[in-house]
């Protein structure tokens, strides 16, 4: 219920008293407090009727007006200290209830807790059963425990609690029961939530009726108070559980905090009923992600573990939901809000390990190196090298020492590392080199760690074309490529003789062929410089014979000679000469292209029409492309005389 103050000192204080609930020193003592007063010239009292009278008559408005602002400023700033609290409650029997109110504060701010603090009990349905005002039971400064020895903690984290606990009695109904404590205003210093310094904290729960349960409740409450300090990009584990006394079976979440009171309204009296508005995210902050991109925090939802990496420097609020389950039913959810500071800390190792070359040996192709970095470059840093994995030390690879010594001055020294090469097919093999260092602040050893796979080196293997038939004559060119398995890919390849791009498939001009048997060779390259040389791809120039039909025996020097055309292209020709009457008259297993129309015993034949045959002999001649045989030339010749 909200309040006027009027007080027998001077107007200003008056208006002011009436603009604000404010604690008894907001005002001088000889002040009175009346409830609700009609304030009206006739009924002030005589100070304040003089009071008022010559402040109507300064006609400073503008000055007033700005000191006005200027307490209006100061008080906004007195307003600001919350950083999160809880609430829980027991049974007492007998409908008695205790109701636990425990609240966190900036211990820099000037603003203390509320004595007497208000809280609300509502009805499930908003309506206001009780409105209660309690001093505080205990407060305390919590203790700021950090256990890393590296960790200089800064001297201004300062958080005090507050516990206040009051019994009241509530009949069990049917629907239950919601407490709500509201304040403005959240310290100014959290960065991820909007206007902290100009909106407050909702701590609620929620007491179940018999539609829920079927005795009176014993609220969830959490057992550890928060670590207020956190190291950026260090990780952290905080055991962020519960009890309840009920023995309930309890989940957990990360949910937004509630708002609360304002500027406007800094001691909400009454409290506002559910449901609670969620604070406001900045950007890129989230009730998951409530340190913001790059940060890390999760929560095991049956055992409310933490695990904290936060990557940015700044005071961040986190709301954490504890839900109490009966029998698989859902019968409470309450928030626990609480602000962390993040610092910036001294890394646990100054050094860093890290793979030069690939991160993959093949067994004899290539090196690798392990990197060993430091920042620190004022000593010499003696660090020990444990080489542990599948990979044996001394036998896949060369011996590598347990000890590096990096001297003053030097940032970082590299061990370089190549596999042998066994033969043995063992799969992949893995090195874990692991750099051991004293840690200064505890005396204990820090470990950082690198893994490199070794994989076996399968030769390679290749496969050509087989040989191939064109004409060069008929302008006829041909492919030729090969299939390379096995060794490390990509491959280059270099064709012979003659100029061929570096390809697994390369063409022949039919410009660049001898005539017959035309050889290439192709010879291949993998990325660990193993090579491999293909058998020879045959490429035969192997154009048709053609046989003349008509010799003129005339002694003039021409046409007088069986020239078969394209016989130089075959290792050997046949040629048998027969009559009319099919008898052999001239045979010859090497033909020359020399038969001038005489029989085996060089006695010249009569003119007329003879039949000859003509077989190609060679490695390769298909040009029967039907039946894939040697192909034998036929035909008939006239011979004519003068």
């Amino acid at each position: 219920m909200r309040r006027n103050l009027i007080c027998s000192c001077n107007v200003l204080f008056f208006v002011l008293c009436n603009s604000w609930r404010s604690s008894s020193s907001f005002c001088p003592n000889n002040c009175k407090l009346k409830k609700n007063p009609k304030i009206t010239k006739n009924n002030l009292n005589f100070d304040i009727h003089n009071e008022y009278t010559k402040f109507k008559r300064m006609r400073l408005t503008t000055t007033l007006f700005a000191f006005v602002i200027g307490l209006f400023l100061s008080f906004n700033s007195l307003a600001s200290h919350i950083i999160g609290g809880e609430i829980y409650y027991d049974s007492l029997g007998n409908n008695q209830y205790k109701i636990t109110i425990e609240i966190y504060r900036d211990c820099n701010s000037a603003t203390d807790f509320d004595n007497p603090l208000n809280y609300t009990i509502f009805n499930a349905d908003g309506s206001i059963f009780l409105v209660r005002y309690i001093a505080p039971f205990s407060q305390n400064i919590l203790p700021v425990v950090y256990d890393d020895p590296c960790v200089t903690v800064p001297n201004d984290i300062c958080v005090e609690r507050a516990i206040y606990i009051d019994t009241v009695v509530l009949p069990f109904g049917t629907q239950g029961y919601y407490v709500s404590y509201q304040r403005c205003c959240w310290t100014g210093a959290i960065d991820n939530i909007v206007d902290p310094a100009d909106n407050g904290i909702t701590l609620t729960t929620f007491i179940p009726g018999s539609m829920l349960v079927g005795v009176h409740n014993q609220g969830a409450r959490f057992i550890n108070y928060p670590p207020l300090v956190l190291c950026s990009q260090n990780t952290l584990n905080f055991d962020h559980a519960a009890f309840d006394p009920d023995g309930d079976s309890l989940s957990y979440e990360l949910m937004a905090p509630l708002l609360g009171g304002s500027l406007a309204n800094i001691v909400p009296d009454p409290e506002d009923p559910a449901p609670y508005t969620p604070v406001n995210w900045n950007p890129t902050f989230t009730e998951t992600v409530p340190f913001g991109a790059g940060s890390n925090i999760t929560i095991n939802p049956a055992t409310g573990f933490m695990t904290f990496t936060p990557n940015l420097i700044g005071s961040y609020v986190v709301g954490v939901a504890v839900k109490e389950w009966r029998n698989g039913v859902l019968i409470n959810t309450k928030i626990r809000t609480f602000g962390y500071r993040v610092v910036a800390c001294q890394i646990e190792i100054p050094i860093e390990v890290d793979v030069t070359g690939p991160t993959q040996l093949i067994e004899d192709c290539g090196f690798a190196g392990f990197i060993v970095k430091r920042t620190d470059l004022s000593s010499n840093l003696v660090v020990q090298i444990n080489l542990s994995g599948t990979a044996t030390n001394g036998i896949d690879y060369p011996y590598i020492d347990d000890t590096l010594v990096i001297p003053a001055g030097v940032a970082s020294d590299t061990i370089g590392i190549s596999a042998f090469l066994d033969s043995l097919l063992e799969g992949t093999e893995t090195v874990f080199f692991n750099v051991i260092l004293p840690n200064p602040c505890d005396g204990s050893f820090d470990t950082t760690s690198i893994s490199l796979n070794i994989i076996d080196y399968i030769p390679m293997t290749i496969t050509a074309v087989d040989s191939l038939n064109v004409c060069a004559d008929f302008g006829q060119g041909t492919n030729i490529w090969c299939n390379v398995q096995n060794g490390i890919s990509p491959y280059s390849y270099v064709w012979g003789p003659g100029a061929f791009p570096n390809n697994d498939t390369v063409y022949v001009q039919p410009g660049i062929l001898e005539p017959n048997l035309n050889n290439f060779q192709v010879y291949v390259m993998d990325q660990c410089a193993k090579t491999i040389t293909s058998p020879n791809i045959r490429v035969y120039n192997q154009c048709p014979l053609v046989v003349p039909n008509v010799l003129t025996l005339n002694n003039d020097g021409t046409n007088e000679l069986l020239i078969i055309k394209n016989w130089e292209d075959y290792d050997q020709v046949s040629i048998q000469i027969f009559n009319r009457w099919g008898n052999l008259i001239y045979e010859k297993d090497n033909y020359l292209n020399d038969w001038n129309g005489t029989d085996m015993t060089g006695k010249a034949l009569e003119e007329g029409v003879y039949f000859y045959m003509a077989t190609p002999k060679s490695e390769k001649y298909e040009y029967d492309n039907k039946e894939k045989t040697l192909y034998t030339l036929h035909g008939f010749v006239h011979l004519v005389k003068p």
